[in-house]
């Protein structure tokens, strides 16, 4: 295993210590847990309700997607929970690809807004990076019926907190490899669009539920073969 221990810390231990705690594995105990999938998206979906004053006269107050689904993904206070979608692609990707995929809120730090004062918060864009930091891929969701704005935001921050931008004269911090952006046909957001060209990550197109899991099988194999020619660190510390 790589060593991991890259000097973010929370709560007098190391943050790859909570998330190798609490990162849900695969059943199956043969196969390889030591590779850490950061999955990351919207945790709400676009609700009309909350937009327009006549969404009562649509046919569902929720976008077509397709991965959320109304008859599942929709809380008794009738609020669309996207991160039930990324649960249930983080439970595909651990059960098909024997990975452990996981999401901020399976590691038990709590943020700032979460802290009751007994034990100290960490900011949510600080535990993005701190994730994304000690996993072995970090992948990014996005689809039309997810509300946006926060995980698009953590998109751009995570990278150039990894100084990925072509013209940063500082040293990459995390290989662009180690990065992908998957997107939904159908999704449309200009600011979005243009982070993995300006970043130069991987950006990949899908269609439905089996595409995306097939799209990042596809992403995860190449990022697991070994190759002497390629040696790809999961995360380069600061000297010092």
């Amino acid at each position: 295993m790589r060593k991991r221990e890259h000097g973010y810390n929370y709560d007098g231990e190391t943050v790859f210590s909570r998330v190798r705690s609490d990162a849900p594995g695969p059943d199956d105990e043969t196969l390889d847990r030591e590779f850490f999938v950061y999955v990351m998206g919207p945790y709400t979906a676009f609700n009309a309700e909350c937009a327009y004053d006549d969404a009562d006269k649509l046919r569902t107050r929720f976008a077509d997607d397709p991965l959320f689904d109304p008859d599942e993904h929709v809380t008794d206070d009738g609020r669309g929970d996207y991160e039930a979608v990324l649960q249930a692609f983080c439970s595909q990707l651990r059960e098909r690809l024997g990975v452990r995929a996981f999401l901020a809120t399976d590691i038990d730090i709590p943020t700032l807004d979460e802290s009751d004062g007994s034990t100290p918060g960490m900011a949510v864009p600080r535990q993005s990076v701190a994730f994304a930091a000690v996993s072995d891929a970090v992948v990014f969701v996005f689809t039309e019926g997810g509300l946006t704005t926060g995980a698009g935001g953590e998109l751009g921050t995570i990278l150039g907190e990894f100084n990925l931008a072509p013209d940063d004269p500082e040293q990459v911090r995390k290989p662009r490899e180690r990065f992908c952006v998957f997107q939904s046909e159908g999704f449309e957001s200009g600011t979005i669009e243009e982070i993995p060209p300006a970043y130069e990550i991987e950006s990949v197109p899908f269609a439905n539920r089996e595409g995306l899991v097939e799209a990042t099988q596809q992403f995860l194999v190449n990022l697991k073969r070994d190759h002497p020619d390629r040696q790809l660190p999961i995360y380069r510390p600061y000297d010092g």
